[in-house]
């Protein structure tokens, strides 16, 4: 088993979320070192660091995504998470395939790339909570997790 974690899935294991316990489950039973592009520790600190220099956050909402990032980061120092190399051309290949059928509902570009990703990595697994991303895996031949979406 080699899964990919979209950044949504990823964000609920770094904060507390109804998904949480469940991503955390899921991820607990998965082989380790877990596997992240380069791009998704871009976009989640960069998500982090937004929310933490925002006029428009709250103190709470601040200390959460310090919090966040600080375990963001340590799990890399752990190597819970390692970065795995990805040939973005065929990923954006493919997700841009995906852009030119799905005319009319066309999803946000990361919610194209992350399966694209997943599927071009060599990923047997795709683990998000978005119905969109799960639908686009699954048309790649991906199995998703958690494997429905009900409570």
């Amino acid at each position: 088993m080699r899964p990919f974690l979209d950044s949504g899935f990823l964000l609920t294991l770094l904060f507390e979320t109804r998904g949480s316990p469940t991503a955390w489950r899921i991820a607990r039973q998965l082989p380790g070192p877990l596997h992240l592009a380069n791009l998704q520790r871009l976009n989640v600190e960069n998500r982090l660091l937004r929310e933490m220099e925002s006029p428009q956050t709250n103190a709470r909402q601040k200390a959460f995504a310090t919090a966040a990032l600080q375990h963001f980061r340590h799990y890399f120092d752990e190597q819970v998470f390692i970065s795995m190399p990805i040939d973005y051309d065929l990923a954006i290949h493919l997700a841009n395939q995906w852009q030119q059928r799905l005319t009319g509902a066309t999803p946000p570009l990361l919610l194209l790339l992350w399966p694209a990703l997943a599927a071009t990595s060599g990923s047997t697994h795709f683990l998000s909570f978005d119905p969109r991303c799960r639908q686009l895996a699954k048309s790649a031949g991906l199995a998703v997790l958690p494997e429905s979406l009900r409570p």
